[in-house]
C-alpha cells in the first residue's frame, strides 16, 4: 500500500511566470502570503520561498568598491526671499532606507539623489 501511494504521488511543477505573478500578489499594500497561497491552493512555506528568490533576483549585487562624492557645506550670507523660502518649505522628503534616514529639503538633482542612494543602499 505504501509503495503505491509514493508512485501515485507526484511534485506539481509551477511556470516561472506563475510564481512571478503569485509573488507580485504578495508584495500588494495590505496583502498576505497565507491569504494568497490559500487563494492558489499553495503552501505558505513554498510562496515564501519563492518570494525570498524574487526579492534576491531584483536587488542589484553589491559592488565591492564603494564610491563616494565630495560634499562641502556653505553657508549663505544672503537672506532667503519670501518666494524661496516657500519653495523651500513645500519641497521636503524624508527617506528610510537601509537603517539610514534621509532628509532633502528644496530642488533635488535626481542623479545626485540616486548615486546617494546606491551607496546607503551598499552599505
Amino acid at each position: 500500500m505504501r509503495d503505491q501511494l509514493s508512485t501515485s504521488r507526484k511534485r506539481r511543477s509551477f511556470r516561472r511566470e506563475f510564481k512571478r505573478q503569485v509573488v507580485e500578489e504578495t508584495l500588494a499594500p495590505g496583502a498576505s502570503v497565507s491569504g494568497v497561497a490559500l487563494r492558489h491552493g499553495l503552501n505558505n512555506n513554498m510562496v515564501f520561498k519563492w518570494r525570498r528568490r524574487y526579492l534576491h533576483e531584483l536587488v542589484p549585487t553589491r559592488s565591492k568598491s564603494v564610491k563616494l562624492l565630495p560634499v562641502s557645506v556653505v553657508e549663505h550670507d544672503e537672506p532667503a526671499t519670501p518666494a524661496s523660502a516657500s519653495v523651500q518649505a513645500l519641497s521636503s522628503i524624508e527617506l528610510d532606507c537601509a537603517g539610514v534616514r534621509i532628509w532633502l529639503h528644496g530642488p533635488v538633482d535626481a542623479e545626485a539623489l540616486r548615486l546617494v542612494l546606491g551607496v546607503v543602499r551598499e552599505r
